[in-house]
């Protein structure tokens, strides 16, 4: 038995290569060669080319099922190594990382028509795995993923796997039934006819025993709706739409009480003997869910402990030196004793040799010899090419236009069914309207009401993008993360996402500025043409329109809500400060400011402004002040502080207009820049 962990990494690797020569080269799915979830002994970063040949090529197996000709999962030599921070970011971590060997060689192979349960303490390596095979893995891998003999590919286990995550991210404010539709039309391939999906989704909502709660409402924190454990039964449910071969579920019983807990357990057994290949996290199984288990493999620092049937582990474990106790769950035992202590430094280091010597036992023991010989005796067996079916599979995925539709008509549902959010949507910025007005009251045409102009307009173009900013604040976030998690599935594109979500906000912005700008206009005796109030009207609706879409580009950079609420804010400020000139002229500005003025949106739209409010005006002077400056025209006003603004008047519209579509390219680049994270 090996006694340390580089004895071990060394004793695998030689194993690996020895058990992998023999192999030949995998069958890889046309065009996907630089998908794969595993990266080349060559550290490089998942699904970068490896720029040629190397040492990997001889390694890849070529692996044709397993004894019984049943599709299998087969993992070997597989280590995966992460990049983390250390320390404070005012101490400099964001400069510096150190790698953290997150999984180490592990070799385990997973069945069609089994339920495996990976198990072990919190850091052991059970999300990290599903997240490799899963194809959601962000650091560096080197070993063998196959499934069915094909190498694993990012694309092939989008088509062949599902991933239940541990979080369940549903819209409250949808029915179960809504959900799972909205869904079967992101996912269900193109062909398939809207008769067609109400069957699907039917059929899932009976699978999954969601029948009595089918029309009711997901609920949230505020407004109840189902219970927990339904909730993770749509969760699943969403995943099952497309019928996978395989099934991942992180921690499908957290939350749960024990009751519900076993019957999810055994809902999911029943899938899995029915054809699917399930493996599923758990922190630390019942000893009525041991019992539901096909397999069982415990997980520690990374490595594998135990890989086997629930009846193998406890005569296994009483051969190395660790029998069960009478009456106790075998689980609860051996999960406690591949733990790790921390307490104190003297029982951290006992019971890391502990773990490491049970490990190096199991990958000295038959079991692990056992796992080997299945998948090598698995060449003999005839295996039919499907790589064709894969590629027409890849190309069957829903029009675009049906999937912007999708998401276009999820996201007007989601919000009607939000009253408050609904009429927030429509009559927050008009809210601000009796403010300003009690502020200035009405404009009159005497020296003090230029004055008054200059000051409506500051606010009225502060507000608009302020209110954007709130609407994105309050609503985006929950979206966004549901595009994180629907992103990682492959459904659509962050450009496709981005432009839904531009389309769905316009029209509320619409209203909500028209209505804004015809009550202060009209009650505030701004300038009476009609022109000039549909200048300010579209202004309006401009800069709320902005704000939105510039507050959703800062949240796709910063994924805290209140860090992107305040940098938004920011730019705002100094945008509205510097640019506008209503609060010092540019010239009078440092030289620096008055070229950043030129970047802001606020320069342009009050030169639109007041170029609109005081053409035309006519003002009286006060005959008892004299020695002072009388303006006695807008037009004296305008040549005075924005001498260009009449002449620039079509440039500075189409100026704006062009910000409003260059901040939705901003949007689609910082989250393309930023990339989607993968939420559990």
């Amino acid at each position: 038995m090996m006694g340390t962990l580089e004895q071990q990494q060394l004793r695998a690797s030689s194993t690996r290569q020895q058990t992998l020569g023999q192999y030949g080269s995998f069958k890889t799915p046309k065009g996907t060669a630089q998908t794969s979830l595993v990266d080349t002994p060559v550290e490089m970063s998942l699904g970068e080319p490896s720029g040629g040949s190397t040492a990997a090529e001889d390694v890849r197996p070529k692996m044709n099922g397993t004894l019984d000709n049943k599709p299998s999962l087969n993992i070997i030599g597989f280590s995966y190594v992460v990049k983390e921070r250390t320390g404070h970011w005012w101490n400099g971590a964001c400069f510096r990382s150190r790698k953290k060997l997150v999984l180490n060689n592990l070799c385990m192979t997973f069945e069609t028509g089994e339920l495996t349960a990976l198990v072990g303490t919190s850091g052991s390596g059970k999300t990290s795995l599903l997240d490799v095979i899963s194809g959601r893995s962000t650091g560096v891998t080197t070993g063998v993923i196959s499934y069915n003999g094909q190498q694993c590919t990012r694309e092939m286990m989008r088509q062949k796997s599902s991933y239940v995550l541990q979080a369940d991210r549903l819209l409250p404010t949808l029915t179960v039934r809504e959900t799972l539709t909205y869904m079967a039309y992101l996912k269900l391939p193109g062909h398939f006819k809207p008769s067609d999906i109400d069957k699907k989704v039917q059929s899932v909502i009976i699978d999954m025993g969601l029948i009595h709660v089918a029309e009711s409402r997901i609920g949230g924190t505020v407004i109840r709706g189902v219970s927990g454990g339904e909730k993770r039964r749509i969760s699943i449910g969403v995943q099952l739409l497309k019928d996978p071969d395989i099934l991942l579920l992180d921690e499908p019983t957290s939350g749960l009480d024990a009751f519900t807990a076993h019957h999810l357990v055994q809902s999911l057994a029943d899938l899995a003997h029915k054809g699917k290949l399930v493996i599923m996290s758990i922190h630390q199984p019942r000893s009525d869910i041991f019992r539901l288990l096909d397999k069982i493999a415990i997980l520690t620092m990374g490595q594998l402990a135990f890989l086997g049937r629930p009846d193998q582990m406890v005569p296994y474990f009483t051969t190395i030196g660790y029998p069960c106790p009478v009456n106790q769950n075998p689980c609860d035992v051996y999960i406690d004793v591949t733990s790790v202590d921390r307490r104190t430094k003297k029982q951290e280091q006992r019971s890391l040799a502990r773990t490491r010597d049970i490990c190096a036992s199991f990958f000295d023991s038959d079991l692990q010899t056992g796992i080997i010989k299945r998948i090598t005796l698995g060449l003999s067996q005839h295996h039919v090419d499907n790589v064709e079916e894969m590629d027409a599979a890849s190309n069957d995925w829903p029009s675009w236009p049906r999937v912007f539709t999708c998401l276009l008509n999820r996201m007007n549902v989601h919000l009607k069914r939000d009253r408050s959010a609904f009429l927030a949507r429509f009559l927050l910025l008009p809210f601000f309207v009796p403010f300003i007005l009690m502020f200035l009251g009405r404009l009159g045409n005497n020296q003090g009401s230029i004055q008054d102009r200059l000051g409506i307009i500051y606010q009225s173009i502060q507000v608009a993008p302020y209110v954007g900013l709130v609407n994105g604040i309050a609503f985006f976030p929950v979206l966004r993360d549901l595009f994180y998690r629907e992103n990682h599935d492959g459904l659509y594109s962050t450009a496709t996402f981005v432009s839904a979500y531009y389309i769905h906000c316009l029209p509320f912005n619409i209203i909500s500025g028209a209505l804004f700008a015809s009550a202060l206009y009209w009650v505030a005796g701004m300038n009476p043409n009609i022109v000039s109030f549909g200048a300010f009207v579209l202004v309006s609706i401009m800069l709320q329109q902005f704000g939105e879409v510039m507050t959703i580009s800062i949240c796709g950079f910063f994924r805290n809500a209140q860090l992107a609420n305040n940098t938004t804010a920011l730019i705002f400020s100094a945008s509205g400060l510097v640019a506008s000139g209503l609060l010092r002229t540019m010239e009078n500005m440092p030289t620096i400011l008055q070229w950043a003025g030129y970047v802001a949106i606020h320069k342009y739209v009050t030169e639109i402004v007041v170029g609109n409010e005081f053409s035309g005006l006519q003002f009286t002077c006060d005959t008892s002040g004299r020695g002072q400056q009388c303006i006695k025209t807008g037009a004296e006003f305008i040549h005075a502080q924005y001498p260009q603004a009449l002449e620039h008047m079509t440039r500075n519209f189409i100026l704006t207009g062009a910000y409003l579509v260059a901040t939705l390219g901003l949007a689609i680049s910082l989250f393309k820049l930023r990339g989607s994270p993968v939420l559990h």
